[in-house]
Protein backbone atom coordinates (compact mmCIF):
# COMPACT_ATOMS: atom_id res chain seq x y z
CA UNK A 1 0.00 0.00 0.00
CA UNK A 2 1.24 3.61 -1.39
CA UNK A 3 2.15 5.77 1.79
CA UNK A 4 -0.23 9.22 2.01
CA UNK A 5 2.37 11.98 0.98
CA UNK A 6 3.56 13.65 3.71
CA UNK A 7 3.86 17.92 3.86
CA UNK A 8 7.26 19.80 4.16
CA UNK A 9 6.56 22.28 6.92
CA UNK A 10 9.41 25.31 6.65
CA UNK A 11 9.67 26.74 10.08
CA UNK A 12 11.37 29.80 10.60
CA UNK A 13 13.91 30.07 13.88
CA UNK A 14 14.46 33.45 14.49
CA UNK A 15 18.05 34.89 12.90
CA UNK A 16 21.66 33.30 13.93
CA UNK A 17 21.43 32.05 17.76
CA UNK A 18 18.78 34.44 19.12
CA UNK A 19 16.12 31.86 19.45
CA UNK A 20 13.05 33.27 18.41
CA UNK A 21 10.83 30.75 16.71
CA UNK A 22 7.31 30.76 17.47
CA UNK A 23 5.21 28.42 19.28
CA UNK A 24 3.39 27.04 16.31
CA UNK A 25 6.87 26.35 14.71
CA UNK A 26 7.91 24.90 18.11
CA UNK A 27 4.70 22.36 17.28
CA UNK A 28 5.55 21.46 14.38
CA UNK A 29 9.09 20.26 15.10
CA UNK A 30 8.04 18.90 18.06
CA UNK A 31 5.69 16.64 15.92
CA UNK A 32 8.11 16.26 12.90
CA UNK A 33 9.29 12.67 11.94
CA UNK A 34 12.66 14.80 10.62
CA UNK A 35 14.35 17.90 10.58
CA UNK A 36 16.30 18.89 8.35
CA UNK A 37 18.68 22.58 9.17
CA UNK A 38 20.37 24.42 5.86
CA UNK A 39 22.99 22.02 5.53
CA UNK A 40 20.78 19.07 5.31
CA UNK A 41 18.40 20.02 3.28
CA UNK A 42 17.84 20.03 -0.87
CA UNK A 43 14.33 19.44 -2.76
CA UNK A 44 15.50 16.33 -3.76
CA UNK A 45 15.99 15.19 -0.37
CA UNK A 46 12.83 17.05 1.15
CA UNK A 47 10.92 15.38 -2.10
CA UNK A 48 11.69 11.99 -1.05
CA UNK A 49 11.11 11.99 2.33
CA UNK A 50 7.56 14.11 1.96
CA UNK A 51 7.19 11.06 -0.47
CA UNK A 52 7.08 8.22 2.11
CA UNK A 53 4.49 9.92 3.85
CA UNK A 54 6.58 11.32 6.53
CA UNK A 55 5.99 15.03 8.39
CA UNK A 56 9.00 16.99 7.57
CA UNK A 57 10.44 20.18 9.14
CA UNK A 58 13.03 22.36 7.39
CA UNK A 59 14.60 25.06 10.04
CA UNK A 60 15.89 28.58 8.39
CA UNK A 61 17.48 31.38 9.84
CA UNK A 62 15.32 34.27 9.85
CA UNK A 63 12.05 34.24 8.23
CA UNK A 64 11.88 31.53 5.33
CA UNK A 65 10.59 33.58 2.34
CA UNK A 66 13.02 36.72 3.35
CA UNK A 67 15.46 33.74 1.32
CA UNK A 68 15.29 33.45 -2.30
CA UNK A 69 16.91 30.17 -1.84
CA UNK A 70 14.13 29.18 0.50
CA UNK A 71 11.28 30.06 -2.39
CA UNK A 72 13.32 28.13 -4.44
CA UNK A 73 12.88 25.49 -2.35
CA UNK A 74 9.06 25.19 -1.74
CA UNK A 75 8.52 25.94 -5.50
CA UNK A 76 10.33 23.02 -6.41
CA UNK A 77 8.35 21.11 -4.09
CA UNK A 78 4.82 22.26 -5.52
CA UNK A 79 6.37 21.02 -8.86
CA UNK A 80 7.01 18.04 -7.30
CA UNK A 81 3.06 17.15 -5.87
CA UNK A 82 4.34 17.97 -2.29
CA UNK A 83 2.46 19.75 0.31
CA UNK A 84 4.37 22.67 2.07
CA UNK A 85 3.46 24.38 5.04
CA UNK A 86 5.56 28.55 6.03
CA UNK A 87 5.44 28.80 9.61
CA UNK A 88 7.00 32.32 9.51
CA UNK A 89 9.82 33.53 11.96
CA UNK A 90 11.12 36.48 12.86
CA UNK A 91 13.26 38.75 9.81
CA UNK A 92 16.66 40.47 9.44
CA UNK A 93 14.99 43.66 9.65
CA UNK A 94 13.15 42.77 12.81
CA UNK A 95 15.92 41.28 14.45
CA UNK A 96 18.40 44.50 13.23
CA UNK A 97 15.95 46.74 14.85
CA UNK A 98 15.29 44.71 18.09
CA UNK A 99 18.72 43.63 18.45
CA UNK A 100 20.84 46.77 17.04
CA UNK A 101 18.92 49.33 17.51
CA UNK A 102 18.98 50.56 14.07
CA UNK A 103 16.36 51.19 11.50
CA UNK A 104 15.86 50.80 7.53
CA UNK A 105 15.91 48.70 4.74
CA UNK A 106 18.01 45.82 5.67
CA UNK A 107 19.50 42.67 3.48
CA UNK A 108 21.36 39.70 4.84
CA UNK A 109 24.65 39.18 2.00
CA UNK A 110 28.39 38.12 2.08
CA UNK A 111 30.45 40.96 2.90
CA UNK A 112 31.99 41.19 -0.54
CA UNK A 113 28.43 41.92 -1.73
CA UNK A 114 27.95 45.10 0.46
CA UNK A 115 29.37 47.20 -2.24
CA UNK A 116 26.45 46.53 -4.09
CA UNK A 117 23.84 46.43 -2.44
CA UNK A 118 24.57 50.43 -1.42
CA UNK A 119 25.41 51.17 -4.46
CA UNK A 120 23.70 54.51 -6.03
CA UNK A 121 23.86 55.83 -2.20
CA UNK A 122 25.59 59.38 -1.74
CA UNK A 123 29.13 58.02 -0.29
CA UNK A 124 28.40 60.25 3.08
CA UNK A 125 24.77 58.02 3.47
CA UNK A 126 24.63 56.20 7.12
CA UNK A 127 25.09 52.47 6.99
CA UNK A 128 25.04 49.59 9.84
CA UNK A 129 26.95 46.46 9.80
CA UNK A 130 25.50 43.84 12.10
CA UNK A 131 27.40 40.94 12.57
CA UNK A 132 26.68 38.23 14.87
CA UNK A 133 23.07 39.61 15.23
CA UNK A 134 21.20 38.27 18.93
CA UNK A 135 24.15 36.39 20.41
CA UNK A 136 26.80 37.73 22.59
CA UNK A 137 29.46 37.92 19.72
CA UNK A 138 27.02 40.46 18.04
CA UNK A 139 29.07 43.38 16.13
CA UNK A 140 27.31 46.66 15.33
CA UNK A 141 29.73 48.90 13.06
CA UNK A 142 28.19 52.17 11.89
CA UNK A 143 29.78 53.31 8.39
CA UNK A 144 28.71 55.06 5.44
CA UNK A 145 28.37 53.75 2.03
CA UNK A 146 31.57 54.78 0.56
CA UNK A 147 33.04 53.13 3.70
CA UNK A 148 30.81 50.29 4.14
CA UNK A 149 32.29 47.52 1.83
CA UNK A 150 35.88 48.23 2.99
CA UNK A 151 34.42 47.85 7.13
CA UNK A 152 32.75 44.46 5.78
CA UNK A 153 36.08 42.52 4.45
CA UNK A 154 37.51 43.23 8.11
CA UNK A 155 34.37 40.64 9.37
CA UNK A 156 35.30 37.60 6.95
CA UNK A 157 32.78 35.87 4.83
CA UNK A 158 30.32 35.62 7.05
CA UNK A 159 26.87 36.77 6.07
CA UNK A 160 26.49 40.41 7.44
CA UNK A 161 22.97 42.26 7.65
CA UNK A 162 23.55 45.59 5.82
CA UNK A 163 21.19 48.53 7.12
CA UNK A 164 20.38 51.41 5.65
CA UNK A 165 20.56 53.71 8.45
CA UNK A 166 22.77 54.56 11.07
CA UNK A 167 22.09 53.05 14.74
CA UNK A 168 19.74 54.36 17.50
CA UNK A 169 21.72 54.22 20.99
CA UNK A 170 18.55 54.73 22.64
CA UNK A 171 17.40 51.43 21.59
CA UNK A 172 20.74 49.56 21.96
CA UNK A 173 19.29 47.49 24.88
CA UNK A 174 21.15 43.87 23.97
CA UNK A 175 24.30 44.95 24.35
CA UNK A 176 23.68 46.53 27.80
CA UNK A 177 23.25 43.40 29.46
CA UNK A 178 25.35 42.25 32.43
CA UNK A 179 27.15 39.64 30.56
CA UNK A 180 26.72 40.80 27.07
CA UNK A 181 30.24 39.82 24.81
CA UNK A 182 31.41 37.78 27.82
CA UNK A 183 32.52 34.18 27.32
CA UNK A 184 31.31 31.64 30.54
CA UNK A 185 32.46 28.57 31.35
CA UNK A 186 29.50 25.97 32.51
CA UNK A 187 31.15 22.85 34.08
CA UNK A 188 27.70 20.80 35.10
CA UNK A 189 26.70 17.92 33.16
CA UNK A 190 25.13 17.88 30.05
CA UNK A 191 21.74 16.68 30.91
CA UNK A 192 22.09 19.71 33.26
CA UNK A 193 23.59 22.68 31.18
CA UNK A 194 20.52 23.58 29.48
CA UNK A 195 19.04 25.94 32.22
CA UNK A 196 22.26 27.24 33.15
CA UNK A 197 23.33 28.22 29.49
CA UNK A 198 19.67 29.89 29.49
CA UNK A 199 19.99 31.58 32.07
CA UNK A 200 23.56 32.96 30.87
CA UNK A 201 22.59 33.96 27.60
CA UNK A 202 19.66 35.81 29.10
CA UNK A 203 22.05 38.29 30.48
CA UNK A 204 24.06 38.14 27.35
CA UNK A 205 26.85 35.70 27.95
CA UNK A 206 27.98 33.30 25.61
CA UNK A 207 27.78 30.05 27.47
CA UNK A 208 30.63 27.69 26.90
CA UNK A 209 29.74 24.32 28.02
CA UNK A 210 32.34 21.91 29.23
CA UNK A 211 30.68 19.07 31.35
CA UNK A 212 33.57 18.37 34.89
CA UNK A 213 31.33 16.03 35.22
CA UNK A 214 29.52 12.57 33.44
CA UNK A 215 26.93 11.25 35.40
CA UNK A 216 26.19 7.60 35.58
CA UNK A 217 23.92 4.69 37.36
CA UNK A 218 25.91 3.30 40.62
CA UNK A 219 28.47 0.70 39.86
CA UNK A 220 26.58 -1.85 42.17
CA UNK A 221 22.86 -0.73 41.98
CA UNK A 222 21.64 -3.92 44.63
CA UNK A 223 21.88 -0.92 47.30
CA UNK A 224 19.08 1.15 45.52
CA UNK A 225 16.95 -1.70 44.59
CA UNK A 226 16.92 -2.78 47.83
CA UNK A 227 16.57 0.22 49.55
CA UNK A 228 13.54 0.91 46.96
CA UNK A 229 12.06 -2.56 48.08
CA UNK A 230 12.07 -1.54 51.43
CA UNK A 231 10.53 1.97 50.95
CA UNK A 232 7.33 0.43 49.05
CA UNK A 233 7.24 -2.30 51.86
CA UNK A 234 6.98 1.00 54.64
CA UNK A 235 10.36 0.92 56.18
CA UNK A 236 11.23 4.40 56.14
CA UNK A 237 9.35 7.50 57.46
CA UNK A 238 11.35 9.97 55.63
CA UNK A 239 13.06 10.41 52.02
CA UNK A 240 15.86 12.86 51.48
CA UNK A 241 17.26 14.23 48.51
CA UNK A 242 20.29 16.58 48.09
CA UNK A 243 20.19 17.22 44.17
CA UNK A 244 17.67 17.03 40.89
CA UNK A 245 19.98 14.11 39.82
CA UNK A 246 19.30 12.12 43.12
CA UNK A 247 15.62 12.72 42.27
CA UNK A 248 15.68 11.42 39.27
CA UNK A 249 18.19 8.81 39.00
CA UNK A 250 16.09 7.60 42.15
CA UNK A 251 12.64 8.01 40.12
CA UNK A 252 14.39 5.88 37.09
CA UNK A 253 15.17 3.07 39.10
CA UNK A 254 12.17 2.90 40.53
CA UNK A 255 10.34 3.05 37.54
CA UNK A 256 12.40 0.61 35.75
CA UNK A 257 11.34 -1.58 39.08
CA UNK A 258 7.81 -1.45 37.78
CA UNK A 259 7.03 1.23 40.43
CA UNK A 260 5.63 4.56 40.49
CA UNK A 261 4.76 7.78 42.72
CA UNK A 262 2.79 5.00 45.39
CA UNK A 263 6.17 3.60 46.60
CA UNK A 264 6.57 6.73 48.49
CA UNK A 265 3.74 5.79 50.39
CA UNK A 266 3.01 8.22 54.02
CA UNK A 267 6.70 8.76 53.67
CA UNK A 268 7.54 12.29 54.27
CA UNK A 269 10.11 14.27 51.73
CA UNK A 270 13.04 16.32 52.13
CA UNK A 271 14.82 18.15 49.52
CA UNK A 272 18.49 20.36 49.82
CA UNK A 273 16.75 23.04 48.02
CA UNK A 274 13.81 24.54 45.10
CA UNK A 275 15.88 22.97 42.29
CA UNK A 276 15.68 19.80 43.85
CA UNK A 277 11.57 19.96 44.98
CA UNK A 278 11.11 21.38 41.30
CA UNK A 279 13.02 17.61 40.34
CA UNK A 280 10.08 16.12 42.67
CA UNK A 281 7.33 17.97 41.26
CA UNK A 282 7.78 17.01 38.51
CA UNK A 283 7.45 13.65 39.34
CA UNK A 284 4.27 14.46 40.70
CA UNK A 285 5.47 14.31 44.18
CA UNK A 286 5.78 17.45 46.81
CA UNK A 287 8.92 18.21 49.34
CA UNK A 288 7.05 18.12 52.69
CA UNK A 289 10.21 19.99 53.73
CA UNK A 290 12.78 22.42 51.28
CA UNK A 291 16.15 23.80 53.31
CA UNK A 292 16.14 27.35 53.98
CA UNK A 293 20.14 26.97 53.44
CA UNK A 294 20.41 24.97 50.42
CA UNK A 295 23.39 22.67 52.01
CA UNK A 296 23.43 19.77 54.15
CA UNK A 297 23.14 21.43 57.52
CA UNK A 298 20.46 23.59 55.87
CA UNK A 299 18.30 20.03 55.21
CA UNK A 300 19.41 18.10 58.40
CA UNK A 301 18.40 21.28 60.51
CA UNK A 302 14.94 21.72 58.64
CA UNK A 303 14.17 17.79 58.45
CA UNK A 304 15.08 17.51 62.51
CA UNK A 305 12.54 20.46 63.07
CA UNK A 306 9.78 18.76 61.21
CA UNK A 307 10.79 15.31 63.07
CA UNK A 308 10.53 16.78 66.47
CA UNK A 309 7.02 18.55 65.43
CA UNK A 310 5.58 15.42 64.74
CA UNK A 311 6.85 13.73 67.86
CA UNK A 312 7.30 9.82 68.59
CA UNK A 313 10.37 7.78 67.98
CA UNK A 314 13.14 8.88 65.90
CA UNK A 315 12.03 8.09 62.36
CA UNK A 316 14.11 5.72 59.77
CA UNK A 317 15.37 7.99 56.96
CA UNK A 318 16.21 6.71 53.27
CA UNK A 319 19.27 9.39 51.78
CA UNK A 320 19.83 8.82 47.66
CA UNK A 321 22.57 11.29 46.92
CA UNK A 322 26.05 10.63 44.74
CA UNK A 323 28.00 7.74 45.74
CA UNK A 324 30.59 10.52 46.81
CA UNK A 325 28.94 13.57 48.77
CA UNK A 326 29.28 15.06 52.30
CA UNK A 327 28.20 12.82 55.38
CA UNK A 328 27.04 16.16 57.24
CA UNK A 329 23.45 15.68 56.88
CA UNK A 330 23.34 11.41 57.58
CA UNK A 331 26.02 12.36 60.59
CA UNK A 332 23.14 15.38 62.17
CA UNK A 333 20.65 12.91 61.71
CA UNK A 334 22.04 9.68 63.09
CA UNK A 335 23.45 11.56 65.90
CA UNK A 336 19.60 13.05 66.91
CA UNK A 337 18.63 9.61 67.04
CA UNK A 338 17.71 8.57 63.49
CA UNK A 339 18.29 5.29 61.66
CA UNK A 340 19.29 6.65 58.21
CA UNK A 341 20.21 4.47 55.03
CA UNK A 342 22.76 6.53 52.62
CA UNK A 343 22.78 4.70 49.20
CA UNK A 344 23.96 6.03 45.55
CA UNK A 345 21.32 6.55 43.30
CA UNK A 346 24.09 7.83 41.08
CA UNK A 347 28.00 8.13 40.59
CA UNK A 348 29.87 11.29 39.42
CA UNK A 349 33.09 10.55 36.57
CA UNK A 350 35.69 12.91 35.27
CA UNK A 351 35.38 13.36 31.18
CA UNK A 352 38.93 12.28 28.81
CA UNK A 353 41.49 13.77 27.78
CA UNK A 354 40.67 15.35 24.50
CA UNK A 355 38.21 17.64 26.85
CA UNK A 356 41.10 18.48 29.16
CA UNK A 357 42.66 19.58 26.33
CA UNK A 358 40.53 21.80 24.63
CA UNK A 359 39.98 23.18 27.75
CA UNK A 360 43.42 23.74 28.97
CA UNK A 361 44.00 25.47 25.37
CA UNK A 362 40.64 27.96 25.93
CA UNK A 363 41.88 29.01 28.78
CA UNK A 364 45.58 29.19 28.24
CA UNK A 365 45.06 31.89 25.79
CA UNK A 366 42.38 33.87 27.87
CA UNK A 367 39.42 32.53 25.97
CA UNK A 368 37.48 32.41 29.23
CA UNK A 369 36.07 35.33 30.72
CA UNK A 370 34.47 33.67 34.27
CA UNK A 371 34.12 29.72 35.47
CA UNK A 372 31.25 28.60 37.33
CA UNK A 373 31.41 25.91 39.50
CA UNK A 374 27.58 24.45 40.55
CA UNK A 375 29.15 21.42 43.55
CA UNK A 376 32.11 20.69 44.92
CA UNK A 377 32.14 17.89 42.23
CA UNK A 378 32.63 20.34 39.18
CA UNK A 379 35.53 21.70 41.22
CA UNK A 380 37.32 18.97 41.88
CA UNK A 381 36.57 17.24 38.28
CA UNK A 382 38.17 20.32 36.43
CA UNK A 383 40.69 20.24 38.61
CA UNK A 384 41.33 17.04 38.33
CA UNK A 385 40.93 17.31 34.64
CA UNK A 386 43.67 20.31 34.27
CA UNK A 387 46.07 18.54 36.78
CA UNK A 388 49.11 20.75 38.15
CA UNK A 389 48.12 23.80 36.11
CA UNK A 390 44.50 23.97 37.39
CA UNK A 391 45.36 27.26 39.35
CA UNK A 392 47.21 28.62 36.67
CA UNK A 393 44.32 28.19 34.06
CA UNK A 394 41.44 28.84 36.18
CA UNK A 395 43.28 31.53 38.03
CA UNK A 396 43.09 33.64 34.47
CA UNK A 397 39.03 33.71 34.44
CA UNK A 398 37.12 35.13 37.14
CA UNK A 399 35.13 32.38 39.19
CA UNK A 400 31.61 32.13 40.33
CA UNK A 401 30.68 29.33 42.95
CA UNK A 402 27.22 28.36 43.79
CA UNK A 403 27.48 28.60 47.64
CA UNK A 404 30.34 28.75 50.44
CA UNK A 405 30.38 24.56 50.73
CA UNK A 406 31.18 24.84 46.85
CA UNK A 407 33.73 27.83 47.43
CA UNK A 408 35.47 26.04 50.67
CA UNK A 409 36.53 23.11 48.18
CA UNK A 410 37.62 25.66 45.28
CA UNK A 411 39.74 27.06 47.47
CA UNK A 412 41.06 23.99 49.35
CA UNK A 413 42.43 23.09 45.43
CA UNK A 414 44.32 26.61 45.63
CA UNK A 415 41.58 28.16 43.26
CA UNK A 416 41.12 31.48 43.82
CA UNK A 417 37.06 32.18 44.03
CA UNK A 418 35.65 35.96 43.32
CA UNK A 419 32.01 35.47 43.12
CA UNK A 420 30.64 33.56 46.40
CA UNK A 421 26.09 32.73 45.31
CA UNK A 422 24.01 34.48 48.43
CA UNK A 423 21.31 32.03 46.81
CA UNK A 424 22.66 28.78 46.41
CA UNK A 425 21.00 28.13 43.70
CA UNK A 426 21.91 28.57 39.42
CA UNK A 427 19.59 31.39 38.77
CA UNK A 428 21.38 32.72 42.18
CA UNK A 429 24.91 32.26 40.98
CA UNK A 430 24.29 33.71 37.00
CA UNK A 431 22.57 36.91 39.04
CA UNK A 432 25.88 36.97 41.11
CA UNK A 433 28.00 36.52 38.32
CA UNK A 434 26.50 39.22 36.16
CA UNK A 435 25.75 41.51 39.23
CA UNK A 436 29.92 41.70 39.45
CA UNK A 437 30.65 42.58 36.11
CA UNK A 438 27.63 44.59 36.37
CA UNK A 439 29.40 46.51 38.88
CA UNK A 440 32.92 45.99 37.70
CA UNK A 441 34.79 44.41 40.71
CA UNK A 442 35.39 40.87 41.65
CA UNK A 443 33.04 40.26 45.12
Amino acid sequence: MTAEPGVVCFVGLGPEGARLGTERGADRIARADVVLADAEASPERLVELARRGLRVVRTVAGDPLESAAVVAEARALGRAGVGIEVVPGVGWRAAASAFAGVLGRTARVRPAEVEAFVAGLAADAPVTLVAGVGTAAQRVLPATAGGAAERARALGDTPVLVVLGAPDDALRWFERAPLFGRRVLVTRSVDQARSTVELLRDEGAEAIVVPTIEIRPPADPRPLAEALAALRAGRYRWVAFTSANGVDRTWEALVGSGSDARAFGAARLGAIGPSTAKALERRGLRADVVAKEFRGEGLAEAMLAAIRAEGGAAPAVLLARAAKARDVLPETLRAAGCAVDVVAAYETHAPGRAVADSLADELGRGGIDAVTFTSSSTVDNLCDLLGSRSVELVGRARVASIGPVTTETARARGLRVDVTAAEYTVPGLVRALAKSFLVGQIG
